[in-house]
């Protein structure tokens, strides 16, 4: 199969849109847990993250199915990438809460700052990836755009938690610095991958 260019947008677009449709899909699903198992704050924060990345990527298969006609099988990286970028989003947002809990007694975006939105930038950044790793490299623009603009997120929060380190990490902060820590260099190495996708012209010469 090889798709036509011109439905690279159109898969983007699509794949987009469940992204975002995916995050609202979140809520029956923490308020089922909340109701059947009486989940507790932090299990729910965990589980926000994994149904959010989950519900995204069967979006990216859908568009794909939807746009090309047929289904394309995710590669091996792909899936590994995504799963490592799930799950670290998922341990940070529960750390990050038990953090603030154990700090200021509550939990409130405005006392973290942009740390607060890191691990939805990780969901961002992860699901990008697997786009870029699923479609054919001539149409890797889109993704690849969305994994620079996620590389840049996770960039720019991880650099504005450097400022905190003068006053030395205490006891109580290490899981949340190892965890920032974690996601600046999972970015890198996301990003370096798919940039090396991105260049790999090999590709192309097989599938000619």
């Amino acid at each position: 199969m090889t798709p036509a260019p011109g439905r690279g947008l159109t898969w983007a677009a699509l794949s987009f849109t469940g992204f975002v449709a995916s995050l609202f899909a979140v809520l029956p699903f923490t308020f089922a847990m909340k109701l059947i198992w009486d989940a507790p704050h932090l299990a729910q924060m965990g589980a926000w993250s994994v149904i959010w990345g989950v519900l995204s990527l069967i979006g990216l298969l859908v568009a794909a199915r939807l746009v090309f006609g047929a289904w394309l099988r995710p590669r091996p990286l792909a899936v590994a990438i995504a799963g490592v970028g799930i799950g670290l989003s998922a341990v940070l947002n529960v750390v990050l809460q038990r953090w603030e809990t154990i700090r200021f007694g509550i939990t409130e975006p405005e006392l973290v700052g942009l740390t607060a939105g890191l691990f939805a930038v990780l969901i961002g950044l992860s699901v990008a990836a697997f786009g870029a790793f699923l479609v054919p490299r001539r149409l890797i623009g889109w993704p690849l755009a969305m994994v620079v603009l996620g590389f840049a997120g996770v960039a720019i929060i991880v650099l504005s938690n450097i400022p905190g380190l003068q006053d030395g990490i205490g006891a109580d902060s290490w899981p949340l610095a190892i965890c920032v820590g974690l996601s600046g260099a999972y970015a890198i190495v996301t990003a370096g991958l798919v940039l090396r996708r991105a260049l790999d012209r090999s590709e192309d010469a097989r599938q000619a």
